[in-house]
Order: C-alpha cells, then structure tokens, then sequence
C-alpha cells in the first residue's frame, strides 16, 4: 500500500437496485482492514465479505466485497480507508463517486 495514494471512480446505479464494489485487501501484516464512510441518507450497506484468495499459510490475503444499495436518489461519495488496528491514520484512501437515479 502507498501512503496518501487516492484512486477516484465513478458509480452510477438505480435506487432500491444493490452494487457492489470489490476491494483487494492483504491482512497480512497486522490486520489491514477497509473501511467505508459514507452518506446514509442516500446509501445502505448490506453486506461486507471478506473471501480469501490465496491458500499459503503465511498469508492472508483475498478480495473484501461491500454491497450497497441506494436507498434514495442523490449524489455522494464512499471513501474507503485501509486502516490498521494499531495505527490512527489510513494507508491508503479509495474514493468512489456515486450517483443514485430513479
């Protein structure tokens, strides 16, 4: 992960119709976890997983899927955080731009 390194995507989904969006994310040292911020008056989370791709015993690795839904129609931003347990600032900032239509 670089520090300060932001990506920027757009989104657009119909309201009451759930997206997802898939996060590659590496446990490996210390627990590195992706968290979103998000507004709830135009979102919902309704799921967040968390598969396991590679099967090496030393490594904890695999892709985080968040699933969203938009509850109504509306203009916001998700911004996803990698966050240690240990640590009070992020690694690394995800941001996504997302438009809910009718």
């Amino acid at each position: 992960m670089t520090i300060g390194k932001s990506e920027k995507t757009k989104i657009t989904a119909k309201a009451g119709e759930p997206f997802q969006i898939r996060i590659w994310e590496d446990r490996t040292k210390g627990g590195c976890r992706w968290v979103p911020t998000y507004d709830t008056a135009v979102l919902r989370l309704l799921g967040d997983e968390y598969e396991r791709t590679r099967n090496i015993r030393v490594t904890d690795s695999g892709m985080r899927s968040f699933e969203f839904v938009g509850v109504n129609p509306g203009q916001t931003t998700i911004e996803f955080e990698a966050r240690y347990g240990w640590k009070f600032s992020a690694e690394q900032h995800l941001i996504y731009d997302v438009i809910i239509t009718d």
